[in-house]
């Protein structure tokens, strides 16, 4: 039986509980044995103090203090509940403050395509933490940059060339392609013969895909791919799995090949005209925590602009 069908029998075994207010009251007075130092903490008057510990017990049908003596004391019944109130209470305490960290905490946003979040920008955020553990980061990621919410994030990462953003934007790295596979895939390749003889990925919508990147080294040859992917973060996966060779970019696949899962076939990059920039949405831009990404953004990609 799931709890959805179970709730309505607990709600009625439930007995119907008094005001958390009179429970902080007790429990405060319980601490102080006092309800002058209790108000005071509660920041309210000792008669209201009273009044709720009154409450409480006329509810529980008991008193909780002996109020017959000069100083206040707790009875049996009181003794007993104060762990179950202090308890509780203190779970609250805990639940709340959460919920003011993250108030506290300054947040940058930041909308970028998949493959870019997952290849490069994750696996650089440790520094960033490290120099600003002040400053959450919220990623957001889609397939294509079309996607992106306009005005919903802080930062935006795309892929172009400039005069096609049509926005202010900075540079953050240049990009690369290069033939890669799984060192599974295949022995020695002399040239690009060898390579039409080996299984191709292709990445649907790239603008670099077999048929530009054989042109730009003259060759006639129009390879038909194997296997088609929509995204780098993609093909990366399948050239790992030994499926073929796909053309990746060695900035975002800097892990796969210092791992050794992948290495590149042919050494043949090919820069090409579109680049990585950001751009910082709106009134974003006067907001210190948005600087310091993007000035960390900036130089945790200087070692990939070479």
């Amino acid at each position: 039986m799931t709890l959805a069908k179970l709730m309505p029998n607990l709600l009625r075994m439930i007995t119907p509980l008094p005001p958390l207010s009179c429970f902080r009251a007790f429990e405060a007075t319980a601490r102080h044995l006092s309800f002058t130092l209790a108000a005071k903490e509660m920041n309210v008057t000792q008669s209201a103090v009273s009044q709720q510990v009154r409450t409480l017990e006329n509810r529980l049908g008991q008193p909780l203090f002996d109020r017959k003596t000069k100083r206040l004391t707790l009875t049996d019944a009181g003794r007993r509940l104060v762990p179950f109130a202090a308890s509780a209470i203190a779970e609250l305490i805990r639940g709340t403050e959460m919920f003011a960290a993250a108030r506290d905490r300054e947040t940058v946003s930041v909308s970028c395509t998949t493959s870019f979040a997952q290849l490069w920008l994750v696996s650089q955020l440790k520094g960033f933490s490290a120099a600003h553990p002040g400053i959450a980061v919220q990623i957001t990621s889609t397939l294509w940059p079309d996607d992106y919410l306009p005005g919903k994030t802080d930062v935006e990462v795309h892929f172009g060339r400039l005069a096609q953003l049509n926005r202010q934007a900075t540079l953050l790295m240049p990009i690369q392609f290069v033939p890669v596979c799984s060192p599974t895939l295949s022995g020695p390749i002399a040239g690009l013969d060898d390579l039409w003889e080996l299984p191709l990925i292709e990445t649907v919508g790239a603008l670099y895909g077999w048929s530009r990147w054989t042109r730009q080294f003259g060759v006639s040859v129009r390879p038909t791919p194997a296997f088609v992917v929509d995204s780098m973060i993609l093909a990366q996966t399948t050239a790992i799995a030994g499926l073929g060779v796909a053309l990746v970019s060695p900035a975002l696949c800097h892990g796969a090949l210092s791992s050794g899962q992948i290495h590149v076939v042919l050494d043949l990059p090919t820069l090409v005209e579109d680049c990585f920039y950001f751009s910082v949405m709106g009134a974003s831009a006067d907001r210190p925590a948005v600087k310091a990404f993007c000035d960390w953004l900036e130089g945790a990609a200087t070692p990939h602009q070479g």
